[in-house]
């Protein structure tokens, strides 16, 4: 019965093989970077088995930024963490949270940025922020998903979707028709009970969040179900502990940007972005291996591990003590 439902079920796709393989006994660890919903799958599977996973999922990455911040700073930071590589990491920024005082010199600022991005082949152009999607069907799924934005009621300040010859920003570099490049997108008038805040949208758009104190910023930058990385832009120490402290995520940067991953740091999410385990540094060690306890012992005789003790009447004890008074 198992050997045919088994033989059935490979017909389903690749993923299924992957799946027979854990159940088969065949497969020691699975490490993947994908969707929430396929992780969850993964991690069924292999608790059922008792495999070890990795899980690197979603995010919506918040970058909050308050009136104590250096403001060029945290433009400069959002912008790249929102638009570098054409938003296509993990880490890439997903709800920008500016507090009010601050929120129009904010967008002014990073507004001038985001209009004058150069676009286009890095090969052959210099200073070229970011080039094209990674494939078409990457492409088809972010406009897709910037319906979102448009369905929740956000208000969109910029962008036009994909870059043709005939739609294309004034800094573009190139020939469109040699990739699928995109326009930089930005969204505001973003709230918690929208769905472009709380989903992933991969690729160069930024969803634009007001914020009406620290408390309201942190509130926020928690509301979403996802925990990889994050950031708040700050000079005031209390608020950068407040934030590093009560920010679930796995990541975070004070006065850096969402994308700030450091290579002998640990990399990794909690929530809806990842279970636990972490890479980079020596943590990623523990990812991929076990400990192995193992007690040679050469005396000959039994241990009984931390039973094993010498012998002491109570007299002798309570004369040593006494001794020591």
């Amino acid at each position: 019965m198992a050997s045919s439902t088994s033989s059935t079920a490979r017909e389903a796709g690749p993923g299924q093989h992957l799946v027979d393989a854990v159940d088969e006994g065949l497969v020691n660890k699975i490490s993947f970077t994908g969707s929430t919903p396929v992780g969850k799958m993964i991690g069924e599977i292999c608790g059922r088995n008792l495999v070890s996973c990795s899980l690197e999922l979603g995010g919506k990455n918040p970058l909050v930024v308050m009136p104590s911040a250096n403001l060029d700073n945290a433009v400069e930071g959002a912008y790249w963490a929102g638009f570098g590589t054409a938003g296509q990491r993990c880490t890439s920024l997903g709800n920008l949270i500016i507090h009010e005082d601050v929120y129009d010199e904010f967008m002014s600022k990073f507004m001038t940025k985001v209009e004058s991005t150069s676009i286009g082949d890095s090969m052959r152009y210099d200073d070229v922020l970011y080039g094209p999607m990674l494939s078409e069907r990457y492409a088809k799924d972010f406009l897709r998903d910037l319906g979102m934005c448009e369905s929740s009621g956000a208000t969109k300040l910029w962008g036009e979707g994909m870059i043709t010859n005939d739609n294309k920003p004034t800094n573009f570099l190139g020939d469109a028709s040699e990739g699928a490049y995109m326009w930089p997108h930005v969204y505001a008038d973003v709230t918690e009970d929208m769905e472009c805040f709380h989903e992933e949208i991969l690729g160069p758009v930024v969803t634009v969040v007001k914020a009406r104190d620290f408390d309201h910023a942190l509130h926020l930058a928690n509301a979403s179900p996802y925990g990889l990385s994050s950031a708040c832009y700050t000079n005031d120490r209390l608020e950068a502990y407040r934030f590093k402290t009560g920010i679930k995520a796995g990541m975070t940067g004070i006065n850096n940007s969402t994308t700030g991953a450091e290579a002998h740091l640990p990399f990794g999410g909690v929530k809806g972005s990842g279970n636990g385990t972490r890479e980079s540094g020596i943590w990623v060690i523990e990812a991929y291996s076990y400990w192995h306890a193992v007690n040679d012992e050469l005396s000959g005789k039994l241990q009984l591990a931390q039973m094993d003790v010498d012998e002491v009447h109570i007299e002798e004890a309570d004369a040593d003590y006494a001794g020591l008074a």
